[in-house]
C-alpha cells in the first residue's frame, strides 16, 4: 500500500481528511502536515514534511496532496523529491483525495497512483449546471 500525505494551508488539511475516513474509513495509510496560521516559515513546513516522510517512508513511496501550486505547503513539499521517493499533486481535492485512498492499495508505483489520482481530480470538475441542463434535453 503506498502512502498518502496531505499538506495544506490550516484546517482545510484536517477537515479534508476527516471528510474521507466519514465516506472510506479509517485509513492506516494516511497522513497529514498542516500550515498553521503561526507557521509562517517555509522552512519550519518543510522541515515538518521531511519528518513526516522520514516516519512514513516505505520502498513503495509516497503521494503528496497539497492544496495549490505555489503556495507554502507545495513549495514545502517540493524539495522533498531529492531525497525520498514522492509525487507531488497540487489541487487536491475530496474526490483526488477518495480516488488517492482507493487506489492506493492496487497501484503497484507512486507514480502510478498519481496518474490515476490527477486523472480523475481532473473529471470530478465539471459545471454540474451544465451538466443537469444537458440531462434534461
Amino acid at each position: 500500500m503506498i502512502n498518502i500525505l496531505v499538506v495544506s494551508h490550516c484546517g482545510l488539511t484536517v477537515e479534508l481528511i476527516k471528510t474521507a475516513e466519514v465516506i472510506a474509513g479509517k485509513q492506516d495509510n494516511l497522513y497529514f502536515v498542516q500550515k498553521t496560521i503561526d507557521d509562517e516559515n517555509l522552512f519550519s513546513l518543510q522541515e515538518k514534511v521531511v519528518d513526516m516522510l522520514k516516519k512514513i517512508s516505505t520502498d513503495k513511496g509516497t503521494l503528496i496532496l497539497t492544496d495549490m501550486l505555489g503556495g507554502t505547503p507545495c513549495n514545502a513539499s517540493l524539495p522533498t523529491c531529492k531525497d525520498f521517493n514522492v509525487e507531488i499533486l497540487t489541487g487536491v481535492n475530496l474526490p483526488m483525495l477518495l480516488s488517492a485512498i482507493f487506489a492506493s492499495k492496487v497501484y503497484p508505483t507512486v507514480k502510478e497512483l498519481a496518474n490515476k489520482v490527477l486523472e480523475d481530480g481532473k473529471k470530478s470538475m465539471v459545471n454540474a449546471k451544465e451538466l443537469f441542463l444537458e440531462r434534461l434535453k
